[in-house]
């Protein structure tokens, strides 16, 4: 008797210590949600004219990954991938057909700031303020 007791608290123990959440977070939650541009400025300072650009963030299929999808719409129209590469952590943007765009990045209270190297070899800041979060597929 004394064994199928032990045995029993023991089986009752193991299923209550079972924490079976469901609940997935996203490596990448931060970024999910849509972002419109606040500024860009060259390096020298020098301000660039800017208009309605919106860049909005998604996760992909696998929320333990440092990868999801990006839509890029206002003069410029682009959408593809995200990723995250480590150690570095610079944010990469792949593009539907292959470029890569590599930023410097700051993520932080909504306001995410990008600082990359354009096409003419200029360095480029990017400032974007969140409007607001999708929810994670």
């Amino acid at each position: 008797m004394k064994h199928l007791l032990i045995t029993i608290m023991a089986l009752i123990s193991f299923i209550s210590c079972n924490n079976d959440d469901d609940t997935e977070y996203s490596a990448i939650a931060d970024f999910i949600g849509e972002w419109q541009i606040e500024g860009r400025t060259f390096a020298n300072g020098l301000p660039v004219e800017i208009g309605d650009e919106f860049l909005v963030f998604s996760e992909d299929n696998n929320f333990e990954d440092l990868v999801g999808r990006y839509r890029l719409s206002g003069e410029t129209e682009s959408t593809g991938h995200f990723f995250i590469s480590t150690p570095s952590y610079d944010l990469n943007f792949e593009n539907s057909i292959g470029a890569i765009l590599t930023a410097n990045f700051n993520i932080y209270n909504g306001i995410l700031t990008l600082e990359y190297i354009n096409n003419d070899g200029q360095i480029v800041r990017e400032v974007w303020r969140k409007n607001y979060y999708y929810e994670t597929e």
